[in-house]
């Protein structure tokens, strides 16, 4: 049936409201309204129809071009997908041969009534199409756009897919390209980076076999999608038919073939719809604040998916999403299990590769962070990976136990950015060095961003910034502004700095403790003043606590300035001061954080230190203090014995303050020896080893001194290293170093005289290695160039 009929039929029966102007001073968006007609050949795979497009121009300028997304043009050789790929070593689209690879094709385009020929900027990418306007469209003009399309998924699958009679129509239609303040978001489609698009709706009319079970956005106003048959769970289907249309008549739709059906999705105030249909679909059905839920899952999937399993995990997720941030506006959530695994958001959709709590969090959280609150996926990437990521922690923390500062996550980021990994947040998707760090940066550093900034605020006041950004930006285009201009109105915080450095930044965070003065008030209460300084660049507020036996008192300095004091008041005579006692700015040298007072400071405990008994096969490691590791240790030579000693290694963060003590004392025990004095009984040695200090931190740099009196021997060696990975992924390492090295024989009765003379070397070495992984070939090279002399003592 043609597209224009179609969309006559339900036009002029129901209801289709095009919103107002915002009601935000100075915003305005584009509305669109799309009436589409497809039918899928199931043997090809090619899903073909019509489409017709009704633009509003609500925006200050006039328009001169039109241009569309085919995003499936991305899955198949040539495309900037296939090569950035290709880059990274995955050649999963660029070698597809036909039928394999996915495409997007249109024709037969009038826009304005009149025949207009399409423009591919990016070629031979062809993931855009642009059209000259037949002539300019004003502002408060509307324009039509009439075309006829096709659409094939890859069969590798990749947010879409085909695999035999199962389809995941992700990306499928043409889609208008969003114009905003920034113009034509003319944006090919890369791994990284996903969606941005123009709230509007859709009426949607797909010619399928009859037995196919359908997951669609929107409402299924007409047809059957196939739930009933596919049943397995307790719960009719809800179909929501009325939530948009009150008086549709479906009875006027053409009949289609036998064998065939047809099913009609309608929805408003979306900017995309995606489909899955597979005939082995099982159904199962829910509601939760009526919203209905669907729940598509594959055979096999009994024990994970059904039992009301994921219908569960979507009524939750939907809770807590309304908790946090307000009433979900569209009249249900499907979720299927995809061809793929992972997860991928649209509206009203999720397209799932497992059936898990925490990826259901995640993916309904985008269809309020992307979906509703509809950010540039490309330009903002954190503003719905990040985010989402955040809530999704936030509710384990709140349901679950689990830490509301997530140690984890906030360790492997600080390693980013002590190693010089880290990028700015706020980079273009494709702008990024490799897809590791776009996805470390996009959705870890970006989840870390949202955790800093909660803390900042604290709790209350973060959660009403929530539901304010909601209920003021919801179904319209979002970004960093308005985020930060909602986060600023709610807490009364000036946040430039901490979003300057943090988004477009990658500084480091380290405030130690300064001069502290202690005094006794002349109202019997003690006041302690207490200096933060300011080590590195980075600054964010900065909590103090003063610790005065069973009592701690807190505040906060603002972390601003180089040096900054605050006064605490206790009761008793304060015995500790900790910065940063929770742990939560960031400050990647915690060492300096606390000092003690008393016979703490005498016994050396001002520093963060942890003890324990080193067990060889391990090495602890803490985030906020140095790990210290003691071990006996026994060992025999001829010359000396059975010699015993203690050894006292530490690390932090397991890669700074690596330091190493080893005493030991030879006993002159030999064992048959009956009087027990062997030839050495007194000798005590030892050997010290230094390892990058704080103090010398440089990304991928490393230093050791080592000096050392064993058996025989004397000496010290200094040894350098520098180590470069330019991509996370692939290409190579390489590592250069120096090493100076000085030993000294002692005693030559401890040393085989055929490895060694009575005589004492200097030593200079050069070196240099590269590694590269090559498909299944490794290439590993090393050279070294080294030199010394020798001299008799």
């Amino acid at each position: 049936m043609p597209s224009v009929a179609l969309a006559a039929l339900f036009v002029l029966q129901g209801s289709v409201p095009i919103p107002s102007e915002s009601p935000v001073s100075g915003y305005w968006q584009q509305h669109v309204e799309y009436t589409i007609a497809a039918s899928l050949d199931e043997p090809s795979g090619v899903l073909q129809g019509t489409q017709r497009l009704e633009y509003h121009n609500r925006s200050p300028d006039t328009l001169t071009t039109l241009s569309f997304h085919l995003y499936l043009n991305a899955f198949r050789p040539g495309s900037r997908w296939a090569g950035r790929d290709s880059v990274e070593g995955d050649r999963r689209f660029n070698d597809l041969p036909d039928p394999h690879f996915g495409f997007n094709h249109v024709w037969n385009v009038r826009i304005m009534g009149r025949a207009v020929e399409p423009v591919y900027p990016f070629a031979p990418d062809s993931t855009i199409v642009r059209f000259a306007l037949p002539e300019p469209l004003p502002p408060g003009g509307r324009l039509t756009a009439e075309m006829e399309w096709d659409a094939r998924p890859s069969i590798p699958p990749r947010r879409q897919g085909r695999r035999g009679r199962a389809f995941d129509f992700a990306q499928w239609y043409p889609r208008v390209v969003v114009y905003d303040r920034h113009g034509w978001n003319e944006h090919p489609l890369y791994p990284a980076g996903e969606f941005y698009g123009e709230f509007g709706t859709y009426l949607v009319d797909l010619d399928v076999p009859a037995d196919q079970v359908i997951g669609a956005t929107g409402v299924p106003v007409c047809g059957d999608p196939g739930w009933e048959g596919a049943q397995v769970g307790p719960q009719a289907p809800r179909y929501q038919r009325r939530f948009y249309l009150r008086d549709t008549n479906c009875q006027g739709l053409p009949p289609v073939r036998p064998g065939r059906k047809r099913v009609v999705f309608y929805a408003e105030d979306v900017h995309h719809v995606a489909i899955s249909m597979n005939p082995e679909y099982r159904y199962e059905g829910g509601e939760w604040n009526g919203v209905a839920i669907h729940v598509l899952y594959q055979p096999g999937d009994e024990e994970t998916w059904g039992g009301g399993v994921v219908v569960d995990h979507t009524a939750t997720s939907l809770a807590w999403l309304d908790e946090l941030f307000g009433p979900y506006p569209w009249p249900q959530m499907t979720v299927v299990h995809r061809i793929e695994g992972g997860g991928t958001e649209f509206p009203m959709m999720q397209m799932n590769g497992s059936a898990s709590l925490g990826l259901n969090l995640h993916e309904g959280g985008h269809n309020y962070l992307m979906g509703i609150l509809a950010n540039n996926e490309w330009r903002e990437g954190f503003l719905d990976e990040g985010f989402t990521s955040f809530q999704t922690a936030w509710y384990f923390e709140t349901h679950a136990g689990a830490p509301g500062y997530p140690g984890g996550l906030e360790s492997f980021v600080l390693g980013l950015d002590l190693d010089g990994r880290s990028e700015p947040v706020s980079l273009v998707s494709e702008d990024y060095r490799d897809f590791l760090t776009y996805a470390w940066m996009i959705y870890r550093r970006g989840q870390l961003f949202f955790h800093q900034l909660r803390y900042i605020v604290g709790d209350q006041a973060m959660r009403q910034i929530l539901r304010t950004y909601y209920q003021r930006w919801k179904l319209k285009h979002v970004d960093e502004e308005t985020f930060r201009s909602v986060a600023e109105a709610v807490s009364g915080l000036d946040l430039g700095t901490f979003f300057g450095q943090w988004l477009h930044g990658n500084v480091l965070y380290d405030y130690g403790i300064g001069r502290v003065d202690r005094r006794l008030g002349p109202d019997g209460r003690w006041r302690t003043r207490v200096e933060v300084v300011r080590r590195e660049e980075g600054r964010i507020p900065v909590d103090v606590e003063v610790t005065a036996g069973g009592e701690s008192a807190r505040g906060r300095v603002p972390g601003l300035a180089r040096r900054e004091w605050i006064e605490l008041e206790t009761s008793a005579r304060p015995n500790e001061v900790r910065i940063d006692p929770d742990g939560q700015t960031h400050d990647w040298n915690m060492l300096n954080n606390r000092r003690v007072f008393g016979i703490g400071h005498l016994l050396g405990q001002s520093r963060s230190t942890a003890h324990a008994i080193d067990t060889y096969f391990s090495e602890r490691t803490h985030r906020d203090r140095l790990a210290v590791g003691w071990a006996p240790t026994v060992w025999y030579n001829d010359a000396g014995g059975i010699t015993l000693g203690v050894r006292r290694r530490s690390n932090y963060l397991g890669r700074f303050e690596r330091h190493l003590a080893l005493v030991s004392r030879s006993t002159g025990w030999v064992p048959g020896n009956g009087d027990g004095n062997g030839p050495h009984a007194e000798d005590l040695d030892f050997f010290l080893r230094y390892e990058n200090p704080t103090w010398l931190r440089r990304p991928n740099h490393s230093q050791r001194l080592e000096m050392f009196r064993v058996e025989g021997r004397f000496g010290a060696t200094l040894s350098l290293t520098r180590r470069r990975q330019e991509h996370a992924t692939f290409g190579p390492t390489m590592q250069d170093g120096i090493t100076l090295r000085w030993l000294h024989v002692d005693d030559v009765r401890y040393l085989d005289p055929g490895l060694y003379d009575d005589a004492s070397t200097v030593e200079l070495e050069f070196a240099h290695r590269i590694a590269d992984r090559r498909g299944p070939w490794q290439l590993d090279l090393a050279a070294q160039l080294a030199g010394g002399l020798a001299y008799n003592r």
